[in-house]
């Protein structure tokens, strides 16, 4: 498989994500702690929605990292699922990482919805904070598992078909078929 990108872009790329990891830590330290969540989730985001388009070129959906609808959540799932099928490289994602990830957005989705309560409002600050160090660590292995993928999914000549254990669990597929909410 050959990148889309330029070498140029990529390497502009890779600079962009060096900066991210450099400001989480930064807001981190100045306890920034809502940007530092921000910018974790929007890593982990990016990273899954990119390993997504690549290894769903074949997927009979081959919608779910792009529809706006469906959840980080659901494309961890749909990881998962491919990883348990050794799938163009996904056996490179650690399942413990992906859930801790899936765990970590459910706590700041919780946190975002709570953050404008009178009674959460005077602890927030402490939540987010101790929620952005635990977010660091997880963007910077899912970074590293993203590398690893890259390599192998870019080692391949072909790829090969989607596995049909795969698409066949799909919620995004099935929701096609009876019309139903697919969001997180």
């Amino acid at each position: 498989m050959r990148p889309k990108e330029s070498l140029e872009v990529r390497i502009e790329m890779a600079d962009m994500h060096d900066d991210v990891l450099l400001r989480i830590a930064t807001a981190i330290e100045k306890k920034h702690c809502i940007e530092a969540c921000w910018l974790c989730y929007a890593c982990f985001e990016s990273r899954i929605v990119r390993t997504l388009e690549k290894v769903s070129e074949r997927c009979p959906g081959r919608t779910c990292f792009q529809n706006p609808r469906v959840g980080i959540k659901r494309r961890i799932e749909c990881l998962k699922r491919l990883r348990k099928q050794g799938y163009v490289g996904t056996e490179q994602f650690d399942s413990n990482t992906l859930g801790q990830i899936i765990a970590w957005c459910r706590e700041r989705d919780k946190l975002v919805h709570a953050l404008v309560t009178l009674n959460n409002y005077s602890g927030m600050d402490k939540r987010f904070l101790d929620l952005a160090k635990q977010g660091q660590p997880l963007v910077e292995r899912i970074y590293k598992e993203t590398t690893m993928f890259r390599s192998a999914y870019y080692g391949l000549e072909l790829l090969p078909e989607f596995p049909t254990s795969a698409s066949e669990k799909c919620r995004l597929l099935k929701s096609k078929e009876s019309d139903t909410s697919i969001a997180d």
